[in-house]
């Protein structure tokens, strides 16, 4: 993309990590899990196939920035990730979303899951804003984050940017140019 800098594409060609699934299966709350693992551009559900990249705009070191992950599921499940992560949002507020610290790299957590008004986007599109955490290891940065999850048929595109500085803000051409691909 013109003005941006991209990562290269992780998980392609790549087995499928089940692992992360079962961390996001063992959040607490554990109605939160589907809000903490769209944070974490995941689901509860396994998937058949994920990619993901960065892209960074080339205009500054804090600049415009989003994670992307695209991950495929049956038809079914795919509309299940955005049914649940619906009635998660409204049930998670105010809920401290934490991994268990029983599984490894639980180390972040989110508060303050706020739901976005989004439109327009794929079949069906959520949003919310939240603040990231760091949990183990005592008192660490709380990073603003937004996040956008989009379904077109049964793919689930996930778009994430946070910001120490700024109100993060996934750009528009970025999450345009990718959909503009999945329809």
């Amino acid at each position: 993309m013109p003005g941006y800098g991209v990562t290269t594409v992780s998980g392609k060609g790549s087995p499928v990590d089940r692992d992360s699934a079962t961390t996001y299966r063992a959040v607490t709350p554990a109605q939160c899990g589907p809000v903490y693992a769209a944070a974490q551009l995941g689901s509860l559900h396994d998937f058949t196939a994920e990619v993901t990249q960065d892209v960074v705009s080339d205009s500054d070191s804090m600049g415009q920035h989003a994670s992307v992950s695209l991950d495929s599921y049956t038809r079914a499940d795919a509309g299940t990730v955005m049914t649940e992560l619906r009635a998660a949002l409204g049930k998670c507020t105010t809920a401290d979303m934490r991994p268990s610290a029983a599984l490894p790299g639980a180390g972040l957590g989110y508060s303050g899951a706020r739901p976005r008004s989004v439109s327009g986007y794929g079949d069906e599109a959520l949003a919310f804003d939240a603040t990231q955490v760091v949990v183990d290891g005592g008192a660490g940065p709380e990073i603003p984050v937004t996040v956008l999850v989009v379904r077109q048929d049964s793919t689930i595109a996930t778009f994430l940017s946070l910001n120490p500085i700024q109100p993060p803000e996934i750009p528009e051409d970025v999450v345009d140019a990718q959909l503009k691909k999945l329809a």
